[in-house]
């Protein structure tokens, strides 16, 4: 018989830990950590972006935030601005102390501007741009001075006051003697004086000879001062010069009427140069068909 034999024990194989397999180890733990820095740089830069563009953002509103609207005036006549322009500013300063982004600052601005004595009508406020406002108005034109005691004031064609007092200036006609009190910037002058000589000046104005007219006396309106004397004068650049009108626009009764005593006028201006023929004082409502020296 043969010998029974041992089963022979199995090796177990032992790990085999090259020097290869450790540098595989840490070339991996490079990757993977190369990988982590990567995203973590990636993440840094858009946060870093993200705030810089915040930033950015703040710092433009709050520059946005601490500008002054512009305010551009248009529409406004020829010569009016020097008159009126620091009044609409003025009006419209309070108002614009607010963001020019908010909502509500065209229709401010347009009820700060319509309560302005100078505008007639306010068109309209609009937003153009940063900051930018454009304000269209129709505007109250100055026709005449109207003293009234020491003061000298403003008004337009309807008789409608306008905002200030003044010192006399020859470059305006002069409406001397109205009776009513002088109303708020923006309010009609009440009285038929006013309106009386205002209506004069207005048939005036086409007149070649208007500039030799410096103004309109209404202290007599209607006779009150002295039935007998002519109820309206004009005054002339003629130290004390006079022309005696009559009785006011269409108010006349057996006098010349407005054309007829522009005509006269017109042709003493044709013939001698001078609306008053060159007397220091003429009567035009008389006669219809030239003019007469009061004796």
């Amino acid at each position: 018989m043969g010998r029974n034999r041992r089963p022979s024990k199995l090796k177990r194989k032992k790990p085999r830990f090259a020097w290869w397999t450790s540098l595989e180890l840490h070339q991996r733990s490079r990757i993977k950590w190369g990988s982590v820095a990567a995203v973590l740089a990636v993440a840094m830069t858009c946060a870093v972006a993200a705030a810089m563009s915040r930033l950015e953002a703040h710092v433009a509103r709050a520059i946005v935030e601490r500008s002054t609207p512009m305010i551009e005036l248009v529409d406004m006549p020829a010569g009016l601005a020097v008159l009126a322009e620091e009044d609409l500013h003025t009006a419209m300063a309070e108002t614009l102390d607010r963001f020019w982004m908010d909502d509500q600052l065209c229709r401010a601005l347009h009820e700060r501007v319509k309560s302005v004595g100078w505008v007639d009508r306010a068109n309209y406020v609009r937003r153009t741009g940063d900051g930018h406002f454009r304000v269209s108005c129709r505007y109250r034109v100055p026709t005449a001075l109207v003293q009234q005691g020491g003061e000298f004031y403003l008004v337009d064609v309807t008789g409608v006051r306008l905002p200030g007092t003044y010192h006399y200036d020859a470059s305006w006609q002069l409406v001397q003697g109205v009776r009513q009190p002088a109303p708020p910037p923006g309010a009609r002058w009440e009285g038929e004086d006013l309106a009386a000589g205002l209506a004069i000046i207005a048939a005036l104005g086409p007149e070649a000879y208007t500039d030799q007219i410096t103004g309109v006396l209404v202290d007599n309106f209607g006779g009150r001062s002295d039935p007998r004397r002519s109820h309206i004068e004009l005054a002339t650049d003629r130290a004390g010069g006079r022309i005696h009108w009559g009785s006011a626009p269409g108010l006349e009764l057996e006098e010349n009427s407005v054309e007829r005593k522009l005509a006269i006028l017109r042709e003493n201006y044709q013939r001698t140069g001078r609306a008053d023929a060159r007397h220091s004082v003429i009567d035009v409502f008389t006669y219809p068909d030239r003019y007469s020296i009061p004796g």
